[in-house]
C-alpha cells in the first residue's frame, strides 16, 4: 500500500477517535489506538503485507464498533 494512502487512513482513524471519544467504550478506544499505532509502525518500518492486512481487518472491525455504538446512542436519545 502506498505511504500516502496509509497516512490518509491514519488521519481518518484519528478523526474518528477524536470526534466520538466521549461516546466510546474504553476497549474500542484501545483498539483504535492499537490500530493507529500499528499503521504508524508500518509506515516507519515498512512492515510486511501480512501485518498490514491484519491491521486493515482490525481497523474495519473498530470502525464497525464505533458506528454501532454511535447509532445505538442516537436511537436511545430519540
Amino acid at each position: 500500500m502506498q505511504q500516502h494512502s496509509l497516512e490518509n487512513c491514519i488521519r481518518t482513524l484519528e478523526k474518528l477517535r477524536d470526534v466520538y471519544h466521549s461516546q466510546l467504550d474504553a476497549s474500542v478506544l484501545a483498539e483504535l489506538e492499537a490500530v493507529i499505532s500499528g499503521l504508524k509502525k508500518v509506515i516507519d518500518h515498512k512492515e510486511s503485507e501480512v501485518q498490514l492486512g491484519n491491521l486493515g481487518l482490525r481497523a474495519i472491525q473498530a470502525i464497525s464498533l464505533v458506528i454501532s455504538l454511535v447509532s445505538n446512542l442516537k436511537d436511545l436519545m430519540k
